[in-house]
């Protein structure tokens, strides 16, 4: 192996495992990994075949590095068995559906009304909770939902009945539990935030999206693929007036 190579090897390396490691990489933090990585091509490229072949996404986002699990990644991905153990008070399939319907409800709200190059600043938590309801009271409406959920390979309906089992309680974001809709959805957004998807102000309840959320959303948005996706259904979702 010759030295150039070797060094392209060490360049491409130190980046990628700093990414795993957690590492922030960008212009204030890791500038020169950065530079590396932006200012020479073929660093970029190897970076991006290892990131591949081990199936890994990097992304850029507003002068930053990100690294994420590809789909069905099960080295570096979370499997439903994973999750269940990370997420609070969650053990059924059912519950783990919620949450990802949660989550994809609070991705519908980050960009409502300015598209996917700009994430509004915050959702409020009881913005949140009221969406969700709503999107509830509209699918329980829906004509033949078991359709709808063989369509989109999701259990729409399942996800109904733990929504609708769910109490009415408390909005103090501080307590946790799984029993009544405002501690379910608060465990949903409390994992988000340990993943570094999103920051929580408990004082004044509101939930903002980190740069790695941004980044992540605006490049599934970029795949063609993703355009009449679930999360485009999910978006779609009204009560019929």
């Amino acid at each position: 192996m010759n030295a150039s190579t070797r060094e392209l090897l060490d360049n491409a390396f130190s980046i990628f495992n700093a990414l795993l490691e957690g590492q922030a990489i960008g212009r204030s933090k890791n500038r020169e990994l950065y530079e590396c990585y932006r200012n020479n091509a073929d660093v970029e490229e190897m970076v991006l075949y290892i990131a591949g072949k081990m199936g890994l996404k990097i992304y850029i986002y507003e002068e930053k590095l990100f690294i994420s699990p590809g789909v069905a990644n099960r080295i570096f991905g979370y499997t439903n068995d994973d999750l269940k153990k990370k997420i609070p008070y969650i053990s059924r399939n059912d519950e783990l559906y919620l949450c990802y319907f949660i989550i994809m409800t609070l991705i519908t709200m980050f960009y409502k009304e300015s598209g996917i190059d700009t994430a509004i600043n915050y959702v409020r938590f009881s913005a949140l909770i009221e969406e969700i309801t709503n999107k509830f009271d509209a699918l329980i409406n829906v004509d033949d939902l078991e359709a709808i959920s063989r369509e989109y390979q999701f259990n729409f309906a399942d996800i109904c009945k733990v929504w609708i089992r769910l109490t009415d309680a408390r909005e103090d974001m501080q307590q946790r539990g799984k029993n009544d809709k405002i501690s379910f959805v608060k465990n949903v957004c409390l994992f988000l935030q340990s993943e570094e998807l999103v920051f929580i102000e408990n004082e004044r309840n509101l939930i903002f999206p980190t740069d790695r959320f941004k980044a992540i959303i605006y490049y599934y948005y970029e795949d063609r693929d993703n355009k009449n996706d679930i999360l485009s259904y999910i978006n779609a979702l009204e009560v019929k007036k």
